[in-house]
C-alpha cells in the first residue's frame, strides 16, 4: 500500500467483515496493526486477507436505524464528533436521506442501517443483519421487537 505523508485511510476487511474492525489508521498505526495482528494472531488477519481502502471522512454524528417491511422503526444516534451538539432524535434530513436509500434497494425485510453526517452530507456507514445487531442505549427494544413481530406473524 502506498501511503503519502501525514495520510489516514480508511480500511475495513472485504470478504471476511468480522476479522476486524474498520477504522480509520496512519500508516505507522496500520503497520503495527498488520504485524502484531500477524504474529500473535489475535484475530483472524493473514496474509492473504483481502481489504477495502478509501479516502477517510470527517464524520460530524452517527446514527442507527432499524428498518423493518421497509420502515424505519427505531433511530438514534451513537456517536457525535467534535464539538457537535447533543439531539435526542436524528434530524430529518438524516431520516429522509435513509428513506431514500430504502427506496432504491430494500436489502431484507429486516436489517439495520448505520448513516452519518459528513461534511458533505449524509452518507451510509454500513447496512448490518437485524440479528447480528447490536443495540445503544438510547435504542427502543420493545417498538423493534413488536415491529419485528408484527412484520412476520402476517
Amino acid at each position: 500500500m502506498i501511503w503519502k505523508k501525514d495520510e489516514i485511510k480508511f480500511i475495513k476487511p472485504y470478504n471476511e467483515a468480522k476479522i476486524f474492525t474498520g477504522k480509520i489508521f496512519n500508516e505507522t498505526e496500520w503497520k503495527d496493526f498488520v504485524f502484531e495482528s500477524l504474529k500473535n494472531q489475535s484475530n483472524r488477519i493473514t496474509e492473504d486477507s483481502l481489504v477495502q481502502v478509501s479516502e477517510a471522512k470527517r464524520t460530524i454524528k452517527e446514527a442507527r436505524l432499524w428498518i423493518v417491511g421497509g420502515q424505519i422503526i427505531d433511530a438514534g444516534y451513537y456517536k457525535f464528533n467534535d464539538n457537535t451538539p447533543f439531539e435526542e432524535k436524528v434530524s430529518e434530513d438524516g431520516l429522509s436521506f435513509a428513506n431514500e436509500m430504502i427506496q432504491l434497494f430494500i436489502l431484507e425485510e429486516a436489517f439495520v442501517m448505520d448513516i452519518c453526517l459528513t461534511d458533505e452530507d449524509w452518507k451510509i456507514v454500513e447496512i448490518n443483519c437485524i440479528n447480528s445487531s447490536g443495540f445503544y442505549p438510547n435504542t427502543n427494544v420493545k417498538s423493534i421487537i413488536k415491529a419485528l413481530n408484527l412484520y412476520f406473524s402476517n
